[in-house]
């Protein structure tokens, strides 16, 4: 590991405010302070997956019920090792890109997807390229300095390859976010590149008079198999691009992983309560200072070839069925009332018309219950 994690004192912090009962010995306040303890890996201090990790342990909260900790961690390939040889680390954001990489090259062994599984599919993570100079699109970027992000990010890893796949040779480099910005204030670099949810708050910080601006990838050739369209927003970078404009991107995806813990273990059950309290809580990362990124999360989306956390498949298919039976007893009401001669096959059959018709909308599950 490239860094130092300190569990121990993470946990000595994380005894409740409320105190310990007077009938309570001191071992069995330690006891029930680590039975609710969850340790979530997020990203180095300024980026995208520490804000959302920070997030998500304020949301959850922090009582005796259910603790969740935020750790400075790394990036997207790390933080899936972290989650499978780390000690007390429970979960992890990283990028479906990473889990596909690993899983394929086997550089955590054979059997990856019995080890890792997904809690939830979170952002869309559009490929940024800030730079300098004049480049409007990634090919005015041949032969420049650029960085490629902290080595073990999924832009350090899989970022090159889009350069190589579109015939752009550059001057490769890996620094954090911040250090990169200055060293392209300084003249140093030309540009700096994250495959991050938007906006990057390192980017966000930029001033007009730096001379800055996103470069356009194509969405075109093998990328198209890979990646998903993207864009960077006015709204996103007041600083960095004009209002009304956009910047044509490519993007991956961001995942809330977790170990497959087995059912029966304490590590499961202790999953079992963050998984109600995530999916049932979702709506309270809607509102501020939460990152605005919470509002387009569709947690009930899917990850093809990996599987979810049982838990939150049961929570999942226990929302959908409740949610058909409202729909269910609400579709009849409204039929009795504006078709009181229709048939039973014939409401049956719009019913189940009105279920495709709503199959196709955006799920909403990230913003109502």
């Amino acid at each position: 590991m490239k860094r130092v994690i300190l569990p121990i004192l993470a946990l000595a912090l994380s005894i409740s405010f409320a105190g310990p009962s007077a009938s309570e010995t001191r071992e069995q306040i330690r006891q029930r302070v680590n039975e609710n303890v969850l340790f979530l890996m997020g990203g180095q201090p300024g980026a995208t997956f520490n804000q959302l990790a920070n997030d998500i342990a304020a949301v959850i909260g922090s009582s005796n019920e259910l603790r969740v900790l935020s750790v400075d961690g790394g990036a997207a390939v790390e933080n899936i090792e972290d989650v499978v040889y780390l000690r007390s680390i429970d979960m992890a954001l990283t990028t479906q890109e990473a889990m596909n990489y690993l899983k394929s090259t086997g550089e955590l062994g054979p059997r990856l997807a019995d080890q890792l599984t997904y809690i939830a599919p979170l952002f869309i993570n559009p490929l940024h390229i800030l730079a300098r100079g004049g480049a409007k699109s990634i090919r005015d970027l041949k032969g420049k300095r650029i960085n490629f992000n902290n080595k073990g990010s999924a832009t350090a890893q899989f970022v090159p390859n889009i350069f190589k796949a579109l015939g752009v040779e550059v001057q490769p480099s890996f620094m954090s976010q911040a250090d990169a910005l200055e060293k392209m204030r300084s003249g140093e670099l030309d540009g700096t590149i994250c495959s991050c949810p938007a906006p990057v708050p390192a980017y966000a910080g930029a001033k007009p008079e730096w001379g800055f601006r996103f470069v356009s990838v194509p969405y075109e050739g093998t990328l198209q198999t890979s990646y998903l369209p993207g864009t960077i927003r006015h709204d996103d970078y007041p600083a960095l691009v004009a209002n009304g404009e956009t910047v044509n991107t490519i993007a991956a995806s961001t995942v809330l992983i977790s170990y497959k813990w087995q059912k029966g273990t304490e590590r499961y059950a202790r999953m079992a309560k963050f998984v109600d309290a995530f999916f049932s809580r979702i709506s309270e990362f809607h509102k501020p200072p939460r990152s605005p990124l919470w509002k387009s999360v569709n947690v009930a989306a899917t990850i093809p070839g990996w599987t979810r956390f049982p838990a939150a498949e049961e929570w999942l298919t226990n929302w959908r069925a409740g949610r058909v039976q409202g729909q269910e007893a609400d579709f009849k009401k409204f039929m009795s009332e504006a078709a009181p001669a229709a048939s039973t096959e014939q409401t049956e059959q719009l019913f189940r018309e009105f279920q495709t018709w709503l199959s196709r909308q955006k799920c909403v599950l990230c913003s109502q219950h």
